[in-house]
């Protein structure tokens, strides 16, 4: 499936001294638990990350509060919002506040990270729900700037569902999506499922696991909000920005998913890092290899943003969306 071979840090990263516990068998708050202190050992040491203003925030969704960290930069060129990864059970706007700091300082856009509802408390549509009223909220911050949605794994599935919906609504506006190694579909059995089905990090098993926790409920079921890979037509999304790690077990869907995006005719750059795994970005600063490939994705979202400052229309319609109470 690749025949390079994972980076020698990364891979003594990933591989732990002893045997890793099954997802299955490790409690929703014990694997939030050990992600904060996962990350928290990738990222202490790391260079400060200055930003002009930081502000948290709570924004109404559906019958509860959507707490989001905002990024400003003293003058923004976009407004990305970032949608932490985690398997829909982990991660919030503190495991990934680097990510959203080294974004916003690469690109000078602002990044507003949201802490969306997790599984299984609150089960699907939940974490979509609150990516969706997010997003909405979002785009009225500064409606003349090129708007994104990005987010890594989890969080990557849900912007890619949430392109899906503002198409098929027709707003808002979205110019762009990062999609960092998300899940596409729920397929076990995919060439990448197969060849890297021990990994030593998360097996397929543990990907099973979360996607049967995630998908279980009956509003999940066949929905391209919760898989994006489920659209019949990809016809009319924004452009598209997708990170591949070379050993994931995720590859195959995600190639695929890029593939029929070509073929309807959305435009598409593929970062393919052969030698990093999922889960790369949480460790950028304390691996070489998964800095340089951090370079690579905010040098692809600078583009990605000139383009559209360049296609974009002078005088650009506002679409009001109505967030449901």
């Amino acid at each position: 499936m690749n025949e390079q071979p994972i980076d020698p840090d990364v891979f003594d990263l990933v591989s732990g001294p002893g045997p890793r516990a099954r997802a299955a068998d490790v409690s929703p708050a014990t694997m939030r638990q050990e992600m904060r202190e996962t990350i928290d050992a990738f990222t202490r040491d790391a260079e400060p990350i200055d930003v002009h203003e930081v502000v948290d925030e709570s924004w109404p969704g559906r019958g509860t509060t959507i707490p989001v960290r905002i990024y400003r930069p003293e003058l923004p060129t976009a407004v990305v919002v970032y949608l932490h990864g985690g398997a829909w059970t982990a991660g919030d706007i503190d495991t990934h506040d680097v990510v959203a700091r080294r974004i916003g300082s690469r690109t000078d856009a602002l990044v507003v990270s949201v802490d969306y509802r997790l599984v299984p408390e609150h089960p699907f549509p939940a974490p979509f729900d609150d990516a969706w009223d997010a997003v909405v909220r979002a785009s009225a911050l500064h409606a003349e700037l090129p708007f994104l949605v990005a987010g890594d794994s989890a969080g990557g599935t849900l912007a890619a569902c949430v392109a899906l919906r503002a198409r098929d609504e027709s707003g808002p506006r979205i110019d762009g999506q990062i999609l960092i190694y998300p899940a596409i579909d729920d397929d076990l059995d995919t060439p990448s499922m197969l060849a890297f089905r021990e990994g030593g990090h998360i097996t397929r098993d543990d990907i099973s696991h979360y996607f049967t926790v995630y998908l279980a409920p009956a509003a999940a079921h066949d929905s391209p909000y919760a898989m994006p890979g489920r659209a019949r037509s990809l016809v009319g999304l924004p452009p598209a920005v997708m990170v591949i790690p070379g050993h994931d077990l995720l590859r195959s869907a995600e190639e695929d998913y890029s593939r029929r995006l070509e073929e309807a005719g959305v435009p598409v750059v593929v970062q393919l890092d052969h030698d990093l795994v999922h889960g790369w970005v949480d460790f950028a600063p304390k691996v070489a290899a998964a800095d340089r490939a951090f370079d690579r994705l905010t040098g692809h979202i600078t583009d990605l943003l000139g383009r559209i400052a360049r296609d974009r229309p002078t005088e650009t319609p506002v679409v009001r969306v109505e967030i449901a109470n």
